[in-house]
């Protein structure tokens, strides 16, 4: 047996034994099967039927036209790695994978075994291909929107959104454009279940496979289903335009990636920037190396020590209804570094996809940069290196109208 398919044995068993495996028989089965296909040198040859027939005991008569047992079954098994190496995985010196169109699994050293810039080009460069509907989206309705951005701008007798650099804007922006790592724009990507006949289902308070397939049982939806991440906010889908838009010509390095798709060992490799729900990317901002000062909670944003005449909450948003695209959201802004402590990470995370749209805007804009900057400057002259920024968006018929800074707080990082 060579040195890799020790490694390979090694890491399946590992997940085996998992908490993230223990309590999911069909992705134990599943594993073992692809895992021993794969030492064997016959995963390349794997169809849907043999798989079907030998990991999960289908009968001869078996049509996986009408059976879809094992696609679903390969998707949970993709999640089962994701949360896995998400969690109590992420240290690990190899990463298990099973790229998206094939049956052999994929051993993928991990950040202490590959060097920054290698594993950036190994992890990012596939990352496109597994999200192509997503990102025409985002390019066409990106021009679309921003073309009428631009052209009521100027209506309103306002600068066009196509405006020049300044000395705030790279102050704000130079560790994610000087440090010579690849920039990634991780976009939230909320879960859906699918059923067999194509509807699909979701909670948006659940983002846990787990979680949500119990909700389901509770509807009594008949038939099978599966975890689907398909789906972007229009928010993000602009704010992603206009990261590119903005940053490309001092950073010509950008690919986005989906946030359910996110590694560990990419944040450690490259510069990335978060745009979502509080609630998706809660777990890998609490994990990285500084203490944070404004922390998520059920009501809204909670200032762990606010200054005096500072609220210590700050609700998510302030609409005049569920369904109304009119109101105000809050926006928590937290740059941090990555888990290996070389990278630069920057979330913006809202309850509002109008929220998140407009904290983009300002954040790219250069008179919004100049009064942030202003109002974060310290002592020594400089803003701080990590920090937490609250802002305030209105938005009105689903367009960011006005942003306000709140307040801020500098991040001290753990040793």
């Amino acid at each position: 047996m060579t040195g890799a398919q020790v490694d390979l044995q090694d890491c399946t068993e590992r997940l085996l034994q998992s908490d993230a495996f223990r309590n999911a028989p069909a992705s134990r089965r599943l594993l073992r099967y692809l895992a021993d296909q794969t030492l064997a040198g016959h995963a390349d040859q794997l169809k849907e039927y043999t798989i079907g027939v030998d990991a999960f005991g289908k009968g001869e008569d078996y049509d996986p036209r009408k059976d879809s047992t094992v696609r679903i079954q390969i998707g949970r098994l993709r999640q089962k790695l994701i949360e896995y190496y998400g969690g109590e995985g992420k240290n690990d010196g190899w990463v298990l994978e099973l790229p998206k169109g094939r049956m052999r699994l994929h051993l993928v050293a991990g950040v202490d075994a590959m060097a920054p810039a290698e594993l950036a080009d190994a992890e990012m460069t596939p990352r496109w291909k597994t999200w192509p509907a997503l990102a025409a989206l985002m390019l066409v309705a990106g021009l679309g929107l921003l073309a009428w951005d631009d052209l009521r701008l100027r209506r309103a007798g306002l600068p066009s959104s196509k405006q020049s650099w300044s000395s705030d804007l790279e102050e704000l922006w130079q560790p994610f454009l000087s440090s010579g790592k690849q920039l990634v724009v991780s976009v939230g990507d909320p879960l859906f279940v699918q059923f067999e006949d194509k509807t699909l289902f979701r909670d948006p308070a659940i983002d846990k496979w787990e979680d949500l397939r119990q909700a389901v049982r509770v509807t009594a939806k008949p038939g099978e289903s599966r975890p689907v991440h398909y789906y972007a906010a229009i928010g993000e889908v602009h704010a992603a335009f206009l990261l590119g838009q903005r940053l490309a010509p001092r950073q010509p390095s950008i690919s986005i990636v989906q946030a359910s798709q996110l590694l560990w060992q990419q944040m450690a490799a490259s510069n990335v920037l978060l745009l979502g729900p509080p609630r998706i990317f809660v777990d890998r901002i609490g994990s990285l190396p500084v203490s944070l000062e404004i922390i998520e909670s059920p009501e809204g944003f909670r200032v762990v020590h606010p200054n005096a005449g500072q609220e210590s909450l700050y609700p998510y948003r302030n609409s005049a209804g569920f369904f109304s695209d009119d109101g105000a959201a809050a926006v928590l802004v937290t740059h941090a570094p990555g888990p290996a402590g070389n990278t630069d990470m920057q979330s913006f995370a809202s309850n509002s996809t109008f929220g998140r749209l407009g904290a983009i805007d300002a954040f790219t804009d250069a008179g919004f940069a100049r009064t942030l900057v202003a109002k974060m400057r310290g002592s020594n002259g400089v803003i701080p290196k990590y920090y937490q920024v609250l802002l305030q968006v209105r938005y009105k018929g689903g367009v960011p109208t006005e942003t306000s800074y709140v307040l801020h707080r500098e991040l001290k990082r753990r040793e």
